[in-house]
C-alpha cells in the first residue's frame, strides 16, 4: 500500500511539474515600473500605458500572454539579470554602459527631454539649468545626460518622478528633468507647473533581455511587423498624440 502511495505521489509530482513548465511556456514575464504615465502607470490597481499595450502585442506575436512584474525602476534591469523576468519594458533608453550586460531590441520610440518647473521660473534652454537644483529619476537617461553635460549642477536623484514632482512642489528642487510626454501629464495635474522640451534623447526606448538571449531576434521581428501593420502608430495615437 505504501509503495502504491509513493507511486501516486511521484506521478502527481511529475504531472504537476510538467503542467507548471507548460504553463510557464505560455507566458512572457515583463519587468516594468508603473510610475511613468503615459508609458506605464497604475490605475486603481490595473497597469496601463503605451509600453504595457506594446508588451501585450509583442507577447501575442510570440504566441504568449504578457505578465507584468511591477517594481522600482532601479530594480528592473536586475530582475532581468537574475532571471526573475524575461523582458524589461519601462521607458529604458539604450546606452553603451547598459549594452555591456544586456541586449536591447531595436528602439520603438524616441522621446524629447523636458524640464518641469514652476510657471513663474521657466527653464526653456539647457544652459538655464546652471545654478539650479535639479531632480531626476535614478538610473534614467536624464540623470546620465545631466551628469555628462552639466556636472556642476546640484542633482537630486529620486526613485521615481512622483517623488521628483513632490520635491519640486515643496521647493526642495527648482527643476525636474523627465520625458516630454510625462512632463505634459504632470503639468496637467498641477496647474502651477509648466514644462519645456530642452533636448532630444539620442538613444531611443527599447526592450531589454539577457545578453545573447534568443528573444532579441524574436522581439525585433515582432516590432518590425507591428510597425509595418500600423499597430505601433495606433498606440502612439492613443497614448502619445498630446505628449508634447
Amino acid at each position: 500500500m505504501r509503495q502504491f502511495l509513493k507511486i501516486v505521489v511521484l506521478a502527481s509530482t511529475i504531472l504537476s511539474s510538467s503542467c507548471d513548465k507548460k504553463d510557464s511556456e505560455n507566458y512572457l514575464h515583463f519587468a516594468t515600473s508603473a510610475e511613468y504615465p503615459p508609458f506605464e502607470y497604475s490605475d486603481h490597481g490595473d497597469i496601463k500605458g503605451f509600453d504595457i499595450d506594446l508588451a501585450k502585442l509583442i507577447a501575442k506575436e510570440l504566441g504568449k500572454r504578457a505578465v507584468f512584474d511591477n517594481m522600482q525602476f532601479s530594480t528592473v534591469l536586475p530582475a532581468i539579470s537574475s532571471g526573475q523576468d524575461d523582458v524589461a519594458i519601462a521607458t529604458i533608453s539604450i546606452t553603451d554602459a547598459r549594452k555591456i550586460n544586456f541586449d536591447f531590441s531595436e528602439p520603438y520610440y524616441f522621446e524629447g527631454m523636458a524640464a518641469v518647473y514652476h510657471s513663474n521660473q521657466p527653464v526653456t534652454i539647457p544652459n538655464q539649468l546652471k545654478g539650479k537644483k535639479v531632480a531626476v529619476q535614478l538610473g534614467s537617461i536624464m540623470e546620465i545626460w545631466l551628469r555628462e553635460n552639466y556636472p556642476q549642477v546640484e542633482i537630486t536623484v529620486l526613485d521615481n518622478n512622483n517623488q521628483a514632482i513632490e520635491a519640486l512642489i515643496s521647493g526642495l528642487v527648482d527643476v525636474v528633468l523627465m520625458d516630454g510626454s510625462q512632463g505634459k501629464i504632470y503639468c496637467k495635474k498641477h496647474m502651477d507647473l509648466s514644462h519645456s522640451v530642452i533636448a532630444k534623447a539620442d538613444h531611443g526606448y527599447a526592450l531589454v533581455v539577457k545578453k545573447d538571449s534568443p528573444l532579441t531576434i524574436k522581439i525585433n521581428k515582432a516590432l518590425q511587423k507591428l510597425k509595418e501593420n500600423g499597430e505601433i502608430q495606433k498606440l502612439e495615437d492613443i497614448w502619445l498624440k498630446d505628449s508634447l
